[in-house]
């Protein structure tokens, strides 16, 4: 399971445009040394008959810069883990990096950018049984997708495995703007 895991998300780290690209990569983009507030997209690795399914909008991503430490603080969506999840991962910022390491007591994950969007490739192990309600799941998918809800409900099943890996990406061009 793990190999299977681990191969859909290499595939959906390529496809989503996400890279680890080694410092000086012409493709790699310093991650950003000052605070912000984005919009951006949550995306499961599944299987391709699930792809359309998989990406959840995301409408409030902090990524908090204090010194040399960065938190990246976001709920995952309700319509994927049934409930309130909040994720806090925070890692040590280097001037000009283009990747950072974060962590924290429900995961870790790789953060990576290439100028417009930042990326942060995840995998949790302290989140819990998931999904928290499959009702509100359905709910959701009810309320908020488009295509079928049982392709929603396949995809909160296949996070919900043991050690549950994911994409958290901010685009960097949709600041949240605060009331």
């Amino acid at each position: 399971m793990r190999i299977w895991s681990t191969s859909l998300l290499l595939l959906l780290t390529l496809a989503i445009g996400c890279t680890d690209a080694p410092p000086g990569d012409p493709g790699a983009a310093p991650l950003p040394n000052t605070s912000g507030a984005y919009r951006g997209a949550y995306a499961v690795p599944v299987p391709a008959e699930l792809a359309a399914a998989a990406t959840f909008p995301l409408d409030h991503l902090d990524w908090t810069v204090i010194g040399d430490v960065v938190t990246l603080h976001y709920d995952l969506p309700v319509g994927l883990v049934g409930g309130d999840v909040r994720i806090d991962l925070t890692g040590r910022l280097a001037p000009g990096a283009t990747e950072v390491v974060l962590a924290g007591a429900v995961g870790s994950g790789t953060c990576t950018s290439d100028g417009l969007r930042l990326s942060c490739v995840e995998q949790f192990t302290g989140l819990g049984a998931l999904p928290i309600s499959m009702p509100l799941v359905e709910q959701t998918a009810a309320a908020e997708y488009a295509g079928p809800v049982a392709d929603r409900v396949a995809v909160a099943n296949v996070f919900g495995q043991p050690d549950p890996i994911g994409v958290a990406t901010l685009e960097l061009t949709a600041p949240v703007v605060e009331d």
